[in-house]
């Protein structure tokens, strides 16, 4: 599945630290900056990864990776 927003980008800084918990770009009080962390995790334990592409001034785009399951998973 892909993700994606015109926005304005992220440099490499912040794309090496947007999943760590409480990482975020906005001001102080504008966000907890857990919810990419939160994302990550919930895709790993699903067997699954995330990739992002992004240049400043271009947008980004995330790529969620999860696999084929052949059984129904009890829920």
């Amino acid at each position: 599945m892909a993700v994606a927003d015109s926005g304005c980008g992220m440099d490499e800084t912040m794309i090496e630290n947007l999943f760590s918990p409480f990482f975020t770009s906005r001001k102080t009080g504008s966000g907890s900056g857990l919810g990419l962390s939160i994302v990550h995790r919930i895709v790993e334990n699903h067997n699954g990864g995330i990739e992002v592409q992004s240049n400043t001034g271009d947008g980004t785009t995330f790529y969620i990776y999860l696999p084929v399951v052949a059984e129904p998973v009890a829920v």
